[in-house]
Order: structure tokens, then C-alpha cells, then sequence
């Protein structure tokens, strides 16, 4: 005999499965992730971009070098030049006692000559070498930019992986109203309520699997989630359930079908592990002043000095000469800075918000 039931369960939790879907919809029309993924794509070509510029650079100033070392071959050449009519034009003027005749013009030429030939090449020198710290101090300005552009991608992409974890807690944290059949074979000794009792457990069951696939199917990143699900606890619940329609159907077979609401209640690191990124990013409730520490928090930091053409380390990282922009995780970072002729600046700093390090470098010796 089959029962019959009216479905009021479906029409009592529907509104509560269109409000979570419409909520869905909007929640992947503002998706951050993809947000975040723009500017990432953005920061890339940025990177890409000081790249070219900085190769640019590097090729003009070893041009400028090579250019130097032809200039300095010239001197030497010049200088010696030089000093051949220097000498040509004094031994003219040691015969010019006892030849009051003897035309001097051509040797005073040829030593005026070299002479504009040597000034002309120092003056090439000079242009040169305020060309080279000119190029120099553009390579150092260059290379601060990539740092900083390293350091806002890394930031970016720590970003991302919240923001990743974020909208995969909460689409673990749906809910829906499925309706499900199962027919199971009731033995000869059971009683009717235990066939029915093991009708309905079995079509729960199939209906948390059920669930469960649909979740994982519906997921942002299904692939990459299914792939790091063994071990993963989503803690399914049956929230409510009615019968439909349940009965005998010859031979043993019971049939049950059910309406059922359930909802994941996932383990509080399942997004962590399905996306397969640490657990400190799911760390909540008595582990927030835990995840405080860990969590990577980025601040802005600027390193200024009262000297120019010193150089700043920070971490172990070179980042040229000052004024340095960085962006640096909040905590203790090793500053030094240093120049010839001065005393090194050398100290462990906490940032904890954007700051400024203000450096005097004091005179060695």
C-alpha cells in the first residue's frame, strides 16, 4: 500500500532557498576574486612594463661605460699628443736664437690644435660621467619601483586567497530542498516501522549524497575543491524532512520518497583545505588573536635619510638609495642603512600601520 502526503514542505522552505539563491547571484555579480584578479593582471603589466624600462636603462648606461672607457683611451692618447708638439714647439723656440727666421706658426698651430683636441675630450668626459649618475640614479629610481610593484603583487595575491577562502565559506554555508526516492527490501522478520524507519534512513542518506555532489558541482571552483575533498568534513545536516509518498510495492521492495532542507555546516578549516592553501586563513572564533598574528596584514612604509646616494636594506632586500617606499607586513623587518664615509644605520623595526622611518646617518671616524 502506498501513502500519499501532501509536499508542503518544498512550498514552506522555498522562499528561504530563493532568498539564499538571489543572495548567491548577487555575491558572484560583486565576485571579489575577480576583482582582485583585474589588478593583479594590471599590476603584472606594471611589473612588465618597469622591466623594459629598467633593461632600457641598463643598456643605455653600459653604452654610457663603454663610451667612458673610449673617452679615457682618447686622453691618454691626446695628452701624449700633446705633449709631442709641446716639445716639437720648444725646440723652435731654442733655435729661434740663432735663426730669428724660423717660421713658428705651423708648430704653435699643431700645439693649439692638440691642445683644443685634449679640452674638447674632457669636456666629452665630463658630459659623460654626469650622463652615467644620471643613468645610475634612474636605474636606482627603477629598481625601488619594481620592489614596490613586487610587494603590492605579493600583497594582491595574499589577497586573493582570502578573498578565494571567503567566497568558498560561503558557498559551503548553502542550503536546499531536494526531493528524493529510494526503494529498499524489508526482510520477513522486520515490522512495518522498522521498514519504514529503514526506508526513510536510507533516503536521507541518498539525499545528503545528493546534496553534497550538488554542493561540490555548484562550487566557484569545483575542480580544484573535488580534487582536495578526501578527509574533508561538510557536516551535512537534515534540517527538515516529510514524506512524500512511502509504501510496499510487491516482493519486500518498500519505496520512500522524500522532501528533505539540508545545509553544510563544514569543519571550521574546510575552505583552507579544499583549496588546498593554509588553514590560517579559517582560523576563527578562539583562534582570532592567533589568526591576528599570522595573517600577513600590509602596511606602507617609507625609509628617508639625510644623506643622498646611501643605500637601504631591509629584510636583506636592497632596495637602492632613499627615499624607499615599500609595502611590508606589519611586525619586526631589519632596516640598515648605509654610506661611505658614515656610520651604518642598522635596526630592528615593529610596524604595526603605515609609517615613516626618518634615518641620520652620523660621520665615521
Amino acid at each position: 500500500m502506498i501513502t500519499r502526503r501532501i509536499p508542503a514542505l518544498l512550498l514552506a522552505l522555498s522562499p528561504v532557498w530563493v532568498t539564499t539563491s538571489v543572495f548567491a547571484e548577487e555575491s558572484v555579480q560583486a565576485d571579489p576574486v575577480a576583482e582582485i584578479e583585474n589588478k593583479l593582471e594590471n599590476k603584472e603589466a606594471e611589473i612588465s612594463t618597469m622591466a623594459s624600462e629598467y633593461d632600457s636603462e641598463a643598456d643605455r648606461l653600459q653604452q654610457l661605460q663603454n663610451e667612458n672607457s673610449k673617452l679615457k683611451r682618447s686622453e691618454q692618447e691626446l695628452n701624449a699628443k700633446r705633449n709631442r708638439t709641446k716639445s716639437a714647439l720648444d725646440k723652435q723656440y731654442g733655435r729661434l736664437l740663432d735663426d730669428p727666421d724660423i717660421d713658428l706658426v705651423s708648430f704653435q698651430k699643431a700645439y693649439q690644435d692638440a691642445w683644443s683636441e685634449v679640452k674638447e675630450n674632457q669636456s666629452e668626459m665630463l658630459e659623460n660621467q654626469q650622463a652615467m649618475t644620471e643613468s645610475k640614479m634612474r636605474l636606482s629610481q627603477v629598481k625601488q619601483k619594481q620592489t614596490r610593484l613586487n610587494s603590492e603583487y605579493s600583497y594582491l595575491k595574499e589577497q586573493k586567497v582570502e578573498a578565494r577562502v571567503k567566497r568558498l565559506e560561503a558557498e559551503l554555508r548553502e542550503s536546499d530542498v531536494l526531493e528524493t526516492s529510494y526503494k529498499t527490501t524489508c526482510s520477513a522478520t522486520m515490522t512495518l516501522g522498522e521498514c519504514t524507519s529503514q526506508g526513510q534512513y536510507l533516503t536521507k542518506q541518498k539525499a545528503v549524497k545528493a546534496f553534497k555532489a550538488k554542493l561540490m558541482d555548484n562550487l566557484t571552483e569545483s575542480n580544484i575543491a573535488k580534487q582536495n575533498a578526501k578527509g574533508v568534513q561538510l557536516n551535512v545536516h537534515v534540517q527538515e524532512s516529510q514524506v512524500i509518498r512511502s509504501g510496499f510495492e510487491g516482493n519486500n521492495s518498500y519505496f520512500t520518497q522524500m522532501q528533505s532542507q539540508l545545509q553544510a555546516r563544514p569543519e571550521a578549516s574546510a575552505a583552507c583545505k579544499l583549496l588546498n592553501v593554509s588553514t590560517r586563513y579559517c582560523l576563527k572564533g578562539s583562534d582570532a588573536a592567533t589568526t591576528k598574528k599570522q595573517d600577513k596584514n600590509w602596511v606602507n612604509v617609507t625609509v628617508r635619510s639625510d644623506q643622498y646616494e646611501d643605500n637601504v636594506v631591509i629584510n636583506g632586500i636592497n632596495y637602492g638609495s632613499t627615499p624607499v617606499e615599500v609595502v611590508l607586513p606589519r611586525g619586526k623587518h631589519q632596516v640598515t642603512v648605509s654610506k661611505n664615509g658614515y656610520q651604518t644605520y642598522n635596526r630592528t623595526i615593529t610596524v604595526t600601520s603605515n609609517d615613516t622611518v626618518m634615518v641620520k646617518l652620523r660621520p665615521s671616524g
